[in-house]
C-alpha cells in the first residue's frame, strides 16, 4: 500500500513539474527580445528611439510585460559600434533596430537571417544596404530620414536671397553624408548656390572646420550628419559669432540658436519603424515590405538669432512657423 503511494506521488510530482515546464517554456517563448543600437546620443536619433518604444507600447508590445529592449548606444565610436553588432550577432534576439547609417551597416553585415527593421537611414540604396526601397529583398527593411533638402534650401533663399556661397560641415566616414552632400549640390546650383565643405571626422573637429571656412560663405547648412548633428552646438557657436544664418537638420537645432530649419520630425520616424517592426514580429518578411519615407516637417525659427545675425524674418514666415523661438 505505502508503495503504491509512493509511485502516485510520484507520478503527481512528475506531473505538476512537466506543466510548470511546459508552462513556463511557453511564457518565456512570448517574451520578444529586440535589440536596438544606436551610433551616438543627439535629439534627433534620441526623438526616433523614443518613438520607436511609443510606438511598439500602442501596439501591446510592453517592456517589462512581452518584450526585453537591448539598447546599446556606440557613442559615436567605430570600434564600439562594430562591437555592438557583434554582441546582438551572437545573441538571442528576435529582431534587431538599429539607428542611422552607420549602425546598420554594421549588423547588415554581420546578420543574414534574422530580421533588421532600421530607423533614420538616409539612403539605404547608397548605404549598400540593398538595391531597391520598393523591393529590399533579404532580412532587412526600414524608414528613411531623408530630408527635404530642397525645400531647406528653398528656406535658407527665401530668408536671405543674397546668399550664394554656402558652407557645410561633414564627416567624410559617414556614407549618409555623401548623399546629403550630393543631393545639396543637385539642388542648389539650380538656385545658383556654391557649397563650401569642411571635413570633421568627430564632435571635437566641428569647431575648427566651421571656423575654417566662415569667412569664405554666406551661410551653413546642415546635412544629415550623425558627426555634427552630435556636436552641432559648435557650428552654431561659429554661425553666431560671424553672423552667418544657419539652417540646421531639427527643431532641436533651432532650439539651441540655429536659425532656422523645416525639419523632418523625427519622433514619427520612430513612429513608423515601430510601424514596420510589428509587422515584422508578427511574421511578415522584412525584404517584401518598402523602405518608408517619412515627409512629416515643420518650419522653426528663433527670432533671437536673427537679432544677433542682423536678421529679420518676414511676417509670413513667422505665420507659418510651428514655433518662434525667442
Amino acid at each position: 500500500m505505502k508503495k503504491t503511494w509512493a509511485i502516485v506521488i510520484v507520478i503527481v510530482v512528475v506531473l505538476i513539474g512537466a506543466y510548470l515546464f511546459i508552462n513556463t517554456s511557453k511564457n518565456k517563448s512570448q517574451v520578444v527580445r529586440i535589440g536596438i543600437s544606436q551610433i551616438t546620443s543627439h535629439p534627433g536619433l534620441d526623438s526616433v528611439k523614443r518613438g520607436i518604444y511609443s510606438g511598439l507600447a500602442r501596439a501591446g508590445y510592453v517592456e517589462g510585460k512581452n518584450v526585453v529592449f537591448d539598447f546599446q548606444n556606440a557613442q559615436g565610436d567605430m570600434n564600439i559600434n562594430q562591437s555592438i553588432a557583434q554582441k546582438f550577432a551572437n545573441g538571442d534576439y528576435d529582431l534587431i533596430i538599429p539607428l542611422s547609417t552607420p549602425s546598420t551597416q554594421a549588423i547588415a553585415n554581420l546578420i543574414k537571417e534574422r530580421p533588421i527593421v532600421f530607423g533614420a537611414v538616409t539612403d539605404p540604396v547608397s548605404a549598400g544596404l540593398m538595391k531597391s526601397k520598393e523591393k529590399p529583398g533579404g532580412n532587412i527593411t526600414g524608414t528613411s530620414d531623408i530630408t527635404l533638402i530642397k525645400q531647406q534650401l528653398e528656406l535658407l533663399k527665401t530668408i536671405k536671397p543674397d546668399v550664394r556661397k554656402v558652407g557645410i560641415v561633414y564627416n567624410p566616414g559617414e556614407s549618409n553624408t555623401q548623399y546629403g552632400l550630393d543631393q545639396a549640390k543637385q539642388y542648389g546650383e539650380a538656385m545658383g548656390l556654391e557649397f563650401i565643405i569642411a571635413p570633421a571626422n568627430n564632435s571635437n573637429e566641428i569647431l575648427s572646420a566651421a571656423r575654417s571656412i566662415a569667412d569664405k560663405v554666406d551661410a551653413f547648412y546642415m546635412t544629415t550628419d550623425n558627426t555634427v548633428l552630435a556636436g552641432q552646438n559648435a557650428l552654431i557657436k561659429i554661425a553666431i559669432e560671424f553672423k552667418k544664418p544657419l539652417i540646421s537638420l531639427d527643431q532641436s537645432g533651432v532650439e539651441n540658436g540655429a536659425l532656422a530649419t523645416l525639419g523632418t520630425n523625427y519622433e514619427k520616424v520612430g513612429e513608423r519603424t515601430a510601424e514596420i517592426a510589428v509587422r515584422v514580429l508578427k511574421g511578415e518578411k522584412p525584404g517584401v515590405i518598402p523602405v518608408l519615407g517619412v515627409t512629416d516637417a515643420d518650419t522653426f525659427i528663433n527670432t533671437t538669432t536673427a537679432q544677433k545675425i542682423g536678421l529679420t524674418f518676414s511676417q509670413n514666415l513667422i505665420n507659418q512657423a510651428r514655433q518662434v523661438y525667442k
